[in-house]
């Protein structure tokens, strides 16, 4: 999943990407026709269908030195992720184990706390055999100020609390299903499939003034604030790289793929295709859309936009608000909308349309 330039690009011996080094990963967030059920001997599993509107970079970080890592001691290794997080790591040998994160979303929205785990778990398995089976339990307590919420999600909470206490409990178990050949743009790599599934249990807890926590669990829409409790996916490595070269994220329900992220270092090298976009850029997906859309905001500079859509009218019919300060993904609900044409804008802080593009939603 990970495109490297720099030294790391050039020294490909390097198991682990090392401080100095950029990475860059491609996201299809509606990934379509897929083919990875295949369980014969040495399958060739294809994802060469997916579709990547911009390149996510990802930085290691000295682990001692970065912010927020006073909350991981012991760490040896860490990563900026391309979603705003900084994953800090134990690093053994050639093992990683990942002891939590600073940051994570609640109703879609990047809250700056750390999130430790009172277990490490490994997230790569260098020794791995066919079959071999991998389980972990593991909780975190996040507690932060609800002030750091936005005013539409805190009027999504129970009550006008001043505190909130997360207790995130997570069982993890990952099996090594399968040896075969990775197919992505026009590279394909040997490789060995992982197959992981996550469960996570919440409870929300919140306070007021100088009351004790009260348990609210029960009143907030858990799937809502912190997405789905069953997390499917496929990892899969090649022999002399520690972090996978694609993760596919498996819906629970369909058993569609969701998301993938995948490497094409080698597609772009020989092709010398540029290793980012700099202009600013929206997209939508998915697109034609039922029921919800996606628009994910790349390259802008922070500050305050809208995002509107217009009917075939060229009537605007939505806007919503939007404080960037990185790129940033929001999601509309559609579903009073009436299906046909639309066309979707960015829109500065001045009123100026910046960027505009078409989008169709459809019924079930």
């Amino acid at each position: 999943m990970i495109v490297l330039s720099g030294r790391y690009a050039i020294c490909q011996d390097n198991y682990f990407p090392e401080v100095g080094d950029t990475l860059y990963i491609l996201v299809d967030r509606a990934p379509e026709y897929l083919d990875l059920d295949k369980y014969q001997h040495r399958p060739t599993w294809d994802i060469s269908t997916v579709k990547a509107p911009y390149l996510r970079p990802i930085v290691p970080l000295n682990p001692t030195t970065t912010p927020h890592a006073e909350h991981f001691p012991g760490a040896n290794y860490a990563l900026h992720m391309d979603d705003r997080t900084i994953h800090f790591y134990k690093r053994e040998g050639r093992e990683l184990y990942l002891m939590g994160q600073f940051g994570m979303y609640i109703y879609d929205q990047f809250i700056p706390v750390p999130v430790r785990f009172n277990f490490p778990f490994i997230v790569n398995f260098p020794s791995g055999e066919h079959r071999q089976e991998w389980n972990y339990s593991s909780q975190a307590v996040v507690e932060f100020p609800t002030s750091l919420f936005l005013p539409v999600n805190m009027a999504k909470l129970p009550v006008k609390a001043d505190s909130m206490r997360v207790i995130i409990n997570m069982e993890r178990r990952t099996t090594e299903d399968g040896q075969g050949f990775l197919k992505y743009e026009i590279i394909t790599d040997e490789a060995s499939r992982y197959y992981t599934i996550e469960e996570y249990g919440y409870r929300a807890l919140l306070k007021v003034g100088n009351k004790p926590w009260q348990d609210f669990s029960t009143y907030i829409d858990k799937v809502e604030a912190f997405g789905s409790p069953l997390r499917y996916r496929y990892d899969f490595f090649i022999p002399d790289s520690g972090v996978p070269i694609s993760t596919v994220w498996i819906n629970p329900h369909t058993r569609q793929p969701d998301m993938v992220k995948y490497w094409v270092r080698a597609y772009l090298d020989r092709f010398n295709r540029p290793v980012q976009h700099t202009d600013p850029d929206i997209y939508a997906f998915p697109n034609p859309a039922i029921g919800y859309v996606h628009i994910e905001l790349s390259n802008l500079k922070p500050g305050s936009y809208r995002i509107a859509l217009f009917n075939f009218l060229a009537q605007e019919v939505f806007q919503m608000p939007v404080e960037v300060n990185s790129d940033e993904t929001v999601r509309i609900d559609i579903t009073e909308f009436d299906k046909g044409p639309y066309l979707y804008a960015l829109i500065d802080q001045y009123g100026r349309r910046m960027i505009t593009k078409r989008l169709t939603i459809l019924k079930p």
